[in-house]
Parts: structure tokens; sequence; C-alpha cells
């Protein structure tokens, strides 16, 4: 494996490893505001069926769809049975038409209507007062049944309320007609600091502001999210509901503020998008490490590949000016000798004949060694040393091979360090070719396009598979990107088809 790709696999693990972190503190998050919205529906369910007065939902037909257990009570009826029941035959015979009339008024508006009415003499025949509005899809009724009862009842009722109250997690505070608060629970006064001396004669505009109290006063209602200050200095931040209560006239007698403390939910959802900034900060940082070491690698690679080609130069001239000549020189003394033994059959004539063969021998291989540590045609030029290079492979297998060279004036345009990176990777192409492809031809070209310079080595071979590309331990491939890369070319190998062969194409700007 590379130093860029363990870098980039480093990089790839940090930023999973943040991601990581993000969604966990997000899947926390969420679980626990799931937590605390199934507490609140069970607070909620609780306080519906808990009610003291009767809850229902109707049918568009009429028929009881779902009922509190103050229903229970007020029909004489087990709550279990309720659904399915038309909510007529708990009326009085000549209290149904009214009923029927004030459904029949109700439009998908929100808008509520109410009537006094009397229960069927078989369950107590009492007076209530039923009040309904249809749900907003027109689909559903919510009907409210209270009894119409004495001095005594109506007290009693009260204190269970606001026993009710006293014990609910959110806040609670009654305004009357002119905005002026006249009741809090504990709750509302722990959400906001306000003592119930201090909350109590306060107007409802301090709490949501003066415009949104004369709106609401108008007769309207309001929800939304409200953020405020105790006394003692601490922030809150609430959800806030206004519902008007009717008068006996139908106006406004008073409105009914209920308040909801979501100052954990909103300092996690602001802890969140910290940790959310911090990522993108952290993976811009990593990012730019990254490109940083990159560069340095690309930069690094360069220098490496210069100091190879230099050390293969210095080697191949020590080689050529020590080796070499003590090998011509010998050569030179034995080939004297063995003069002198023409025409002699002895064993000393023969062993001499036999060390000039070799010495020949030898001087082949060190070429050999020499043209491959860097040919001397390269001193050349490009075009000379890439037509050796491929009679050179001609000579070494029976594949079948093109070399296709621009004008004289393009070749005279590439600069020496561009020659030898192109000559370095059209040999490097052409040892996989001969290594691995199967290929029966090879084709080299070269030539300029739009002022840049492009090269195409192509086979009929096999191709190479895209696991094979990624193979570790294979760093043809990893060369000449490197070289084209110090180079600001492009490297491009063609999509992999079994059978269609590989063309490795470079662009390197002249």
């Amino acid at each position: 494996m590379s130093g860029t790709d363990a870098l980039r696999q480093w990089h790839e693990l940090q930023v999973s490893q943040l991601e990581l972190e993000v969604q966990s503190a997000a899947l926390a998050e969420l679980e626990r505001q799931k937590r605390e919205v199934e507490q609140g529906l069970l607070r909620y369910a609780g306080l519906f069926d808990q009610a003291p007065v009767c809850y229902l939902a109707l049918a568009r037909d009429g028929m009881i769809a779902g009922a509190n257990r103050a229903a229970e009570t007020l029909f004489s009826m087990p709550l279990q049975d309720l659904p399915g029941q038309p909510v007529e035959r708990f009326l009085a015979p000549a209290s149904q038409q009214s009923l029927r009339q004030l459904l029949a008024s109700l439009h998908a508006d929100g808008g509520s209507a109410a009537i006094d009415a009397h229960l069927f003499q078989g369950i107590g025949g009492g007076r209530v007062h039923i009040e309904a509005n249809l749900d907003h899809a027109g689909e559903a009724f919510r009907m409210v049944i209270s009894e119409v009862r004495s001095h005594q009842q109506n007290d009693a009722a009260l204190r269970r309320a606001f026993a009710v109250l006293d014990n609910l997690g959110e806040g609670v505070a009654v305004a009357d007609a002119d905005g002026a608060i006249v009741a809090v629970n504990p709750a509302f006064s722990a959400i906001s600091g306000l003592t119930d001396v201090k909350a109590i004669g306060s107007d409802l505009a301090e709490l949501c502001g003066a415009e949104t109290a004369l709106k609401v006063l108008a007769g309207g209602n309001w929800q939304g999210e409200l953020s405020g200050r105790r006394p003692d200095g601490g922030d809150y931040q609430t959800t806030l509901s206004l519902r008007t209560l009717a008068g006996p006239d139908g106006g406004v007698a008073g409105v009914v503020a209920v308040l909801s403390d979501i100052s954990r939910r909103k300092q996690a959802e602001s802890a969140l998008q910290d940790l959310h900034r911090n990522l993108e900060t952290r993976v811009v940082q990593r990012t730019a490490e990254l490109l940083h070491a990159n560069g340095q690698l690309r930069q690094l690679s360069a220098h490496m590949a210069a100091v190879k080609e230099e050390e293969r130069k210095r080697i191949a001239r020590e080689i050529h000016d020590e080796l070499g000549q003590n090998l011509l020189a010998l050569k030179l003394d034995i080939a004297q000798l063995n003069e002198r033994m023409t025409g002699r059959q002895t064993r000393f004539a023969r062993r001499v004949g036999a060390a000039l063969e070799n010495i020949d021998a030898t001087l082949r291989s060190v070429r050999g060694i020499m043209n491959e540590l860097r040919p001397s045609v390269l001193d050349l030029g490009l075009a000379a040393a890439l037509e050796w290079l491929v009679n050179d492979f001609r000579h070494r297998s029976s594949l079948h091979y093109e070399l296709a060279l621009p004008g004289e004036a393009v070749l005279a345009a590439i600069d020496s360090e561009t020659s030898l990176v192109l000559f370095r990777i059209v040999q490097e192409a052409l040892v996989n070719v001969l290594r691995h492809s199967r290929a029966a031809q090879v084709a080299v070209r070269l030539g300029l396009e739009q002022d840049v310079i492009l090269l195409e080595v192509e086979d009929n071979g096999i191709g190479i598979a895209p696991a094979c590309r990624e193979r570790p331990g294979s760093f043809g491939l990893i060369g000449m990107q490197e070289r084209v890369d110090a180079l600001h070319g492009s490297f491009a190998l063609n999509d992999y088809e079994p059978g269609a062969g590989c063309c490795v194409t470079v662009r390197l700007p002249l």
C-alpha cells in the first residue's frame, strides 16, 4: 500500500469516526426527545382520561368513536361499550333534535357551537351543557359534555380541576377578559421563575407580547415558542399555547396559557449544531492536512524518481567507464593471445578461445544492464529512444508492435524531463503487456492534441480487472500515476471489459 493510500484510509477512518460520534449524539438526543414525547403523551392521556368533564370523539354519523372515564360515569355505561353507540341515545327525546341541528351547523374551520340539553331519564335526566366543533379535516366531531350543577357541585369540580392542574407538568396560567392573570399553577412558577404572588395580577402581554395578547383577547388562538428570563437571571425557552375561554354571551371570558419547558431540548439542539460545526471544521482541517500530506508525498515521489534516474545514470556510467573498459581491455589481451594460438589444437588454445567467448558474453550482459539502467540512446532524443525500446521488446517476444511518432517539430518541443517520463511510462507499460496481458499485438502512439502531449499504449489482451489494478504490491500503475502527477498531467486506463484489452492514456502539458 502506498503512502497516499494509507493517508487516504487514515483520513476516511477519522471522518467515519467523527460521523459516528455525531450520529451517536443525534441518536441519543432523538431517543431523549422520544421519551419526552411519550411521557408528554402519557400525561395528556392521563389528563384526558381523568378530566372531570365528559370528552367524546364522534364520527360524522354521530356514533361515539372515543370517550374518557367521565363519559362512563355520565352515561352509566362501561367505557369499553361506548364506542359505536349513537350519542343521541343518551339524550332525552326533546333534546335529540337540537343535537342534530348543532352537529349540522358545524364547519371544518375549528369554530364551535353549544346547546343546553337533558339526559335520558333512564340515566338520571340531568341537565347538561354540550359544546362541539368539527376537526379541520371535516371527518370527526369533538364534543365536551358538562353537567349543569349547583354552586356546591361547581366548587367541588373546580377544586378537583385545580388539583389536577397543580400536579400537571406543564405550566398553566389563566387570564381574565382584560388580560390580567388571575391564576397560575406551580409548574408555571417553576418555568417562569415567577411566584403566584408576582404572577397574579400581571398582564398577559408581559408573557407573550402586546400584539399576541391583543390578538388572542380579540377571539383568536396562538401557539409558538417563547423565550424569557427569570427574575434570578436565568433564561428559559418554552412552547406557549393560548386558548380563549368562551363566556355565557359567546364572547371572550378569559385566556388559558399553557407552557411546556423546552430549554433542555433547545440546549441539546444547540449542542448538536455545535457538534456539526465542529465536525465540519475538523473535516476541513483533516482534508487540508491530507492535501498537504499528498502534496508533500507527490513532491517526495518526484524527488525520488529524479534521484533514482540520476543514480541509474551514475551506475550505468560507472559500469561503462570501469567494468566496460576493463572488460574491453581484457578482451583485447585475450584476443591477441588467441591469435598466437591460431592453428594449434592444444588444451591451452581451447581454454583461450573459451575465455574470449565468456568475455564477449559478459560484455553483452554489461550492455544489457546499462540499457536497463539508462539506455544511452536517450541522449539521441525521444524518438530514437522509443524506436530502440520497441525494437528491443520486438526481439524479446513474438508480439506485433506498432509505433507512431509525431513530426520533428513536436518532438523538439518536448523537454528532457518530459521525454524521460514518457520513455519510462512506455517501458513500464510494455513490461506489463509482456507479463500479464496475453496480447498478440500492442501499439504505441505519441502525438499532440491541443497543446497537450498525448501518449497511448494499447494492447488487445485480457485487460486489467479493477481488483488487479488495486492489488497490494502492484506499483507499476502507481509509479506511472506518480510520474504523471509530478508533471501536472493526467493518467487514465480504459474501462474494464473482459477480453477488450487495455489502453494506457497519458496527457502532459507541453
